[in-house]
């Protein structure tokens, strides 16, 4: 056999997949990713090609009824074949293509898995003396050196490091490969690469709906404003919670394994400076960082969250000229909706969309104040009557073009340009403006930054909001302030993550949709989010018999049977090992998962070391089982 990698006498050769020991032929080393599969559940191929053949031909509501008794007898009869009228040689062909489908998918993984490690084995040979591992969360700078295999380095990188144990007595041989080793003075961190809140807002094209009451099937939006519908919902977490703050206010709270697209920006000495490049990362994985880095003044340290694309939408019927809405809606201080305003253009811009003005009565002395006539019964119709407010359909139903309309009415009445700051600014005491006005920016992809501010009058303190907000092109307002010089320095299309801290744990759950992307919008003020990892499992399939998950096989049946767990289970047992031979104390196990789309996720995992220590007992105690089976096998002659 050829050798593919060797540490001291144990040999590997990949294509057999099979670990010896060159001085005692016979000595045979189980690896550790067969003997954790042994204690998985057994997958029945036969059934479960079957039953996805079935659930392709068959109609939906044939299917939903067969569909639960398959689930609780986990047994397939050709008689189910004729009670359903299926043709045997339709449904043949229809399995064969679903087993073929998962032969060429598990060709692909693992072909895709073995350039991913080839490439990350390669990068870190050649980063020598200066290795870092800051984007898996690992601080410091480490040395890799090609086929150093003494774990003597006081920080060292190890590619692809086979290890071996023998037990005392020669009965138990384990082997396998970390996929990387890192070695900090006297302790380790092993790393393996692997192929929100229930009431959080989320836009949907009806509005605003509680995490908790989205479906599978149903439409929301991704980062660049498109549609995207929600293929599954995981089930309800009580993980460890952090809370996300951003430099503009913003705070969202979020489990620890829920993830996101993050941008940093290229470094001065990048020839694509200025660019940013994005990285997916758990909410803990972005916690780990920020208390690492000590320079949190220079932005491509920081880590960014970009600002979604505008929603998109057509072109509607509204009751009212979303301009003339927002010039109706601007003053804020009006339940009658008078406009007083410094300048004829903004009324000459109503009456040009055809409505007419008539002059203030309210008694107040204003000589520039009048009222919209003729569109009360729209107004009514919108129950905008004495309760301001922006309705839904003009934020998520109405097209870019009509939300900006609505944006620059809002502006023209009530908004002004601070030249010093380059910053656009929208003042009022009511509240509903304020929030109603933050929504509507949010749906034209731009950020907001509020600030609260207590003022007084006549002895009385009163509270007043100020909305800032900036562009790199876009000009807000319609009939004034048309002198503006753009671009703005770019301050305006990221919000940075300034902090990350554990908060009270809160039930999440997480959601898979269908966007190229792979993201979705959450909060009132339409934030970039991740989709869920859908592979890595975090927990077994639910077993129609015992009402749970299901169990890995005993003595590890207090493991729900997953991927995730199976590869804690390994990692684990490399740390097992590497602190009985070498004594080394472990500091962490990590889990690098790239998905098909070359997304990255990172998993911190429990280190198993009981639950280890019982796979192995079991399974030596099996070996001597056998070997006592053995020696009474009579000899034949």
């Amino acid at each position: 056999m050829e050798i593919t990698k060797q540490n001291g006498n144990i040999c590997f050769a990949e294509k057999e997949h099979i670990y010896w020991d060159q001085t005692n032929p016979n000595a045979k080393y189980v690896s550790v990713t067969t003997l954790i599969h042994s204690f998985t559940q057994p997958f029945d191929k036969e059934f479960w090609s079957a039953y996805k053949a079935l659930e392709k031909i068959l109609d939906a509501e044939s299917w939903k009824i067969l569909k639960k008794e398959l689930l609780q007898t986990k047994k397939f009869t050709k008689e189910i074949l004729s009670n359903y009228d299926v043709q045997e040689i339709e449904f043949n062909k229809v399995q064969q293509d679903i087993l073929d489908d998962w032969q060429q998918e598990n060709f692909k993984s693992c072909e895709r898995g073995t350039k991913i490690h080839a490439e990350l084995e390669n990068s870190m040979y050649e980063m020598g003396a200066n290795v870092t591992l800051k984007k898996f969360g690992v601080g410091g700078t480490f040395t890799c050196e090609k086929n150093r295999t003494a774990l003597d380095l006081e920080n060292g990188v190890y590619p692809e490091y086979l290890i071996s144990y023998e037990s005392p007595d020669g009965i138990l041989r384990i082997a396998g490969q970390i996929d990387l080793l890192v070695k900090r003075g006297n302790k380790v961190i092993i790393m393996d690469w692997k192929g929100l809140p229930l009431n959080t807002n989320i836009p949907t094209p009806d509005g605003f709906k509680l995490l908790k009451d989205l479906k599978e099937g149903d439409i929301i939006y991704d980062k660049d404003g498109n549609f995207t519908k929600i293929l599954h919902k995981s089930e309800i977490h009580n993980n460890p919670c952090y809370k996300i703050i951003f430099d503009n206010g913003d705070e969202i709270v979020a489990d620890h394994e829920h993830r996101w697209e993050i941008s940093f920006k290229t470094q001065p000495s990048s020839k694509w400076h200025g660019e940013y490049r994005q990285e997916v990362m758990t909410t803990e994985q972005i916690a780990n960082y920020l208390k690492q880095i000590k320079d949190k003044k220079t932005s491509y340290n920081i880590p960014k969250i970009l600002n979604a694309k505008p929603i998109k939408t057509n072109n509607i019927d509204l009751p009212i000229d979303p301009y003339v809405l927002g010039c109706w809606l601007g003053d804020g201080s009006k339940q009658c909706g008078i406009i007083t305003n410094e300048t004829n253009n903004v009324l000459g811009e109503i009456q040009r969309r055809g409505y007419t003005l008539g002059n203030d009565i309210s008694g107040e002395n204003r000589t520039s104040s009048y009222t919209i006539l003729g569109i009360y019964s729209a107004l009514k119709q919108l129950n905008l009557i004495n309760n301001k407010h922006i309705p839904e359909q003009y934020i998520f139903k109405a097209s870019y073009e009509q939300r900006l309309d609505l944006l620059r009415g809002l502006m023209d009445t009530d908004g002004y340009y601070n030249p010093k700051r380059k910053r656009f600014v929208m003042e009022t005491s009511q509240e509903w403006q304020c929030y109603d006005f933050i929504k509507l920016l949010g749906s034209l992809g731009i950020k907001a930054t509020k600030f609260d501010i207590i003022k007084k009058l006549n002895g009385k303190e009163f509270h007043e909001y100020s909305i800032n907000f900036s562009t790199l092109s876009l000009n807000p307002f319609l009939m004034r302030n048309q002198n503006i010089e753009f671009p703005i320095k770019d301050k305006c299309s990221f919000r940075n993550i300034e902090s990350v801290e554990l908060c009270e744990t809160i039930p999440t759950q997480c959601l898979e949709v269908d966007s190229p992307s792979h993201t979705f919008l959450c909060t009132e003020k339409f934030i970039v989010t991740h989709n869920t990892n859908k592979k890595i499992d975090l927990k077994g399939g639910f077993n129609t018999q015992t009402k749970s998950t299901a169990k890995m096989q005993y003595p590890l049946n207090t493991l729900d049977d997953c991927n995730y767990m199976h590869y804690t289970m390994q990692l684990s047992t490399y740390a097992w090992m590497i602190n009985k031979l070498f004594g080394f104390e472990i500091e962490d196990l990590i889990l690098v998962h790239f998905d098909h789309n070359g997304n990255k996720t990172v998993y911190h995992l429990d280190y198993l070391e009981k639950e280890v220590e019982n796979m192995l007992k079991f399974h030596k105690k099996n070996l001597l089982k056998e070997i006592q089976r053995n020696k009474r096998v009579p000899i034949e002659y």
